[in-house]
């Protein structure tokens, strides 16, 4: 009888142990596909200066403002979408919060990356440019179970007849195809310049690992991985590291062709602005292959 009642209490506890990591694995997998929806979708604005002017000179109280829409807008989104599957009012409100968390932790690491935060900036400068930024970069975390999600429960269909090398080939092109279909709205202004002009090699350093580790997320959250024919490129750390060679080529071609760099031009400054382009084609490189 004691040796009975020490495998069901040994039975019980396996269970809440595997429980409780399921839930971690959950958690993980919500916050891995918000930090991607917000890369994806809040990029843009990130590149923006007047972003940066208007975040440094808006007054506090209309900070405070945008902050409550959007956590309003957080709010509604999360009740019909969010990235968790639960969707109570209790939760709708967790989640609002989390994403503007997401949001804020987003902001200052892409602004810091581009050395656009800087300790010598005053307090509240600083705290205005990533409250700005963190709201839509927010939005974009709340509708990230959505896109990606969608994308998980659809990848299998037509990518089993594809062999090792047409994967290969196909996440080459919708690579190519989402880097261009970002970077172009990028490549042509003045900002991706003026970061580089600014940046010193350990900021090179960050954009390149951010590039690395937002591109892997993207990928990883849609669980686009999953589906791949095997292949030498289609694990999912060699599959980043092609996706940030192909986004590389693509950002120095879009600085080509809208002359914002010859290639006459010293072989640091063709690096440093490549470089700071290759983070929104790499970003848009991984949401490529998410819908092509």
């Amino acid at each position: 009888m004691p040796a009975v009642l020490m495998c069901e209490d040994l039975a019980i506890s396996r269970w809440g142990n595997d429980s409780v990591s399921e839930q971690w694995s959950d958690e993980l997998t919500a916050f891995s596909r918000a930090f991607a929806g917000a890369a994806v979708f809040g990029i843009p604005l990130v590149f923006t200066m007047e972003m940066w002017w208007i975040g440094k000179s808006l007054p506090p109280m209309y900070l405070f403002a945008v902050f409550v829409i959007g956590f309003a807008a957080n709010l509604g989104l999360a009740h019909v979408a969010g990235f968790r599957d639960e969707h109570s009012l209790a939760m709708s409100i967790d989640q609002a919060v989390d994403a503007l968390a997401v949001g804020v932790l987003s902001a200052t690491f892409l602004l810091f990356g581009m050395n656009q935060l800087r300790f010598t900036d005053g307090i509240e400068q600083g705290v205005g440019m990533v409250m700005l930024l963190a709201v839509p970069l927010s939005l974009g975390a709340s509708v990230a179970r959505q896109v990606f999600s969608g994308r998980t429960n659809s990848q299998g269909e037509g990518t089993s007849d594809l062999s090792a090398w047409q994967g290969v080939w196909a996440d080459v092109g919708a690579t190519a195809i989402g880097g261009v279909f970002i970077g172009m709205s990028i490549a042509p202004t003045g900002e991706v310049e003026m970061i580089a002009a600014g940046l010193r090699w350990w900021h090179l350093l960050t954009l390149i690992g951010l590039s690395l580790v937002l591109s892997y997320l993207i990928v990883f959250a849609s669980g686009f991985d999953e589906a791949s024919p095997p292949g030498p490129f289609q694990h999912p750390l060699s599959e980043t590291m092609l996706s940030f060679l192909i986004s590389l080529g693509v950002a120095l071609i879009m600085l080509l062709v809208f002359e914002r760099i010859s290639l006459e031009d010293p072989a640091s400054e063709i690096f440093r602005q490549t470089i700071v382009l290759a983070l929104p084609a790499s970003i848009g490189g991984a949401g490529g292959r998410l819908v092509i």
